[in-house]
């Protein structure tokens, strides 16, 4: 059964309904797992059930991908180094703000993709979640073990966790991150397969790369007034830090989308040409 949008759009309504199911699924598993809270638990319903809704599998499984390992990859890099979580504005299960910047832009893409067809939003899509997963992934392999980790704009060697801090464990995971993506999206790509993995694993490198100078430059960071560490939180040895550098919209959930978009900039720009 179908109904229409407008003329000559329609929708499944059985596709919703098993979208709706599907997102509750993601949704009630992930807060059982500790993967979310429950503001992130919503927002993954509401955004899983979109997705599915408008673009079923294809456009769902490559974002369904990068939540799901990235969130086992966060479980593992904590259990074997959990001390650099002192330094990230957020650990443990993702919150609402933390879905949205990695998965808002999309759920607005399919969307745009139903109304108007077009290859070049799938393209987009698939760069965003490839920058979102280069960006886990380097963060989480970059800090599984002790490395050295250098400011990326100073070249000077920085706490491991601190923004901006980049080491080459975090690079090859990064890569790694906007590869697993491109290979997962590449299943829905008829013609020039190749082409596409490498447009999409370069934009996701590119992305998070570009996320480590934003990291390091614009993003907000405080000092702790007690141990004198520069960090991510707002609170640290149980007191109030003060703001050290950085632009306050600047957080990470910001640097994040920030990312993202740059990603899905680079394939539109290549791609739509």
């Amino acid at each position: 059964m179908i109904f229409l949008i407008q003329p000559g759009i329609s929708v499944s309504i059985s596709q919703f309904i098993f979208g709706f199911i599907l997102a509750s699924l993601i949704s009630v598993f992930s807060l059982k797992m500790n993967f979310l809270t429950i503001s992130g638990s919503l927002g993954t319903f509401f955004l899983a059930f979109i997705i599915f809704g408008f673009g079923g599998w294809k456009w769902t499984i490559p974002i369904l991908s990068f939540f799901v390992f990235s969130s086992l990859l966060s479980r593992l890099r904590e259990k074997k180094n959990p001390s650099v979580n002192n330094y990230f504005e957020k650990s443990g299960p993702r919150d609402l703000f933390q879905v949205l910047a990695n998965g808002g832009v999309g759920g607005i893409l399919v969307i745009m993709n139903y109304i108007i067809p077009n290859f070049l939003w799938y393209f987009v899509y698939s760069a965003i979640v490839a920058s979102a997963c280069a960006d886990t992934w380097g963060t989480e392999i970059g800090t599984m073990r002790r490395n050295k980790t250098y400011n990326i704009l100073k070249l000077k060697p920085v706490e491991q966790g601190s923004s901006g801090g980049v080491s080459f464990a975090g690079f090859a995971g990064s890569l790694a991150g906007a590869l697993f993506i491109s290979l997962i999206s590449v299943f829905w790509i008829d013609n020039n397969q190749i082409d596409f993995i490498l447009l999409i694993t370069f934009a996701g490198f590119a992305a998070g790369v570009f996320d480590s100078f934003l990291g390091a430059s614009l993003q907000i960071q405080y000092i702790c007034v007690d141990c004198g560490r520069i960090i991510d939180k707002k609170m640290h040895c149980e007191k109030k830090t003060a703001r050290y550098r950085g632009i306050g919209i600047f957080n990470n959930d910001f640097v994040n989308l920030a990312a993202g978009l740059f990603g899905g900039l680079i394939v539109f720009s290549l791609t739509g040409l």
